[in-house]
């Protein structure tokens, strides 16, 4: 008798072992398609990355163009900014050269600018 109850006990085991086995290789299957999904899942981020690194360089591309106009420019009113300044001291002379004359002197000038301008 108990090398019946010693043979089924052996047997429950044997067959304990087997489900167990199957078991695992059943879940190992499901742990691989997940794996696949992941993968996937990671290229498609990973194309989403290059796509913006590529729109990025796009953009780094036109703030250098942007930065070489407002240098550009910059240098410009620069230069508008100094022929004012120019302009501003000649017309300051001027007046002031202006102020220094006499009477006749002014009368004069607008005598002979006149003058030439109606021979």
């Amino acid at each position: 008798m108990k090398d019946i109850v010693s043979n089924n006990k052996q047997n429950i085991l044997l067959i304990i072992v087997i489900v167990l086995a199957a078991w695992n290789i059943f879940t190992t299957n499901g742990i691989k398609t997940d794996v696949e999904s992941y993968k996937n899942k990671i290229e498609s981020i990973q194309t989403e990355i290059d796509s913006a690194k590529a729109v990025n360089e796009g953009i780094d591309v036109k703030i250098d163009s942007v930065k070489g106009n407002v240098v550009k420019i910059t240098k410009e009113i620069h230069h508008i900014d100094n022929n004012i300044t120019i302009i501003k001291k000649q017309t300051d002379e001027k007046v002031n050269s202006v102020d220094t004359l006499t009477a006749n002197e002014l009368e004069q000038f607008f005598t002979n600018r006149y003058n030439k301008t109606n021979n």
